[in-house]
């Protein structure tokens, strides 16, 4: 199963957390005082973001610790079905009869309060900035960057192309068909990013 689409809506969610809660995926301002619900938390994202999909607890507890014990699992599975579960933060998967995996429930974080909306209702007030996980562990489609890829490409070619036949370099012929070939390409290549417009605004990627 691929889990790219699956993993394309965790990334364009906003997932509101409690003040309690949202402790969990605030960076520490210090190295040394990081949280070892964060290192979980950063562990988990980097290990998605190799694998492209739901992870096991020892990989997860190997990025963490860098070798895998029995004590590391006990402490990384009680963290996680204690803390990081209850909050949302972490879903637990089976994938099978006795495989577990987890996943991020989102990669964006925003601390919310809860208010009394004019019906009398009970609803969460977005309070603070949105939190994001590192960039670099973020599971974009590896497609999206193909597909970036290729038409900044093609518009370096056809920048070169209206370069070469204004001083004369091809003949126009030459320079309409080839002009008409990488069009074509260019905008096969944008109606396919069409497909993660969402996405690509999500995380201020232009094309």
């Amino acid at each position: 199963m691929s889990w790219e689409k699956e993993l394309c809506e965790r990334l364009k969610r906003v997932l509101l957390l409690s003040k309690k809660c949202v402790k969990h995926v605030k960076a520490p301002e210090l190295v040394e005082e990081e949280f070892l619900t964060h290192k979980v938390l950063l562990s988990l994202a980097k290990e998605v973001h190799e694998k492209r999909g739901p992870v096991k607890l020892r990989e997860i507890v190997e990025g963490v610790y860098g070798s895998v014990t029995k004590r590391n699992m006990d402490i990384v599975r009680l963290l996680i079905r204690k803390t990081l579960i209850p909050c949302g933060i972490v879903e637990k998967l089976y994938v099978g009869k006795r495989d577990v995996r987890y996943l991020l429930g989102a990669y964006r974080f925003q601390e919310a309060r809860e208010v009394y909306s004019s019906s009398g209702r009970v609803v969460q007030e977005p309070v603070g900035p949105i939190i994001e996980v590192p960039r670099e562990y973020l599971p974009i489609p590896s497609e999206v960057f193909q597909l970036l890829l290729s038409v900044k490409g093609i518009s370096c070619v056809l920048s070169k192309l209206d370069e070469d036949f204004s001083c004369g370099k091809i003949s126009e012929r030459l320079y309409r068909k080839l002009k008409t070939e990488y069009e074509g390409f260019r905008e096969n290549a944008q109606k396919k990013l069409k497909e993660y417009d969402e996405l690509l605004k999500t995380l201020g990627m232009g094309y």
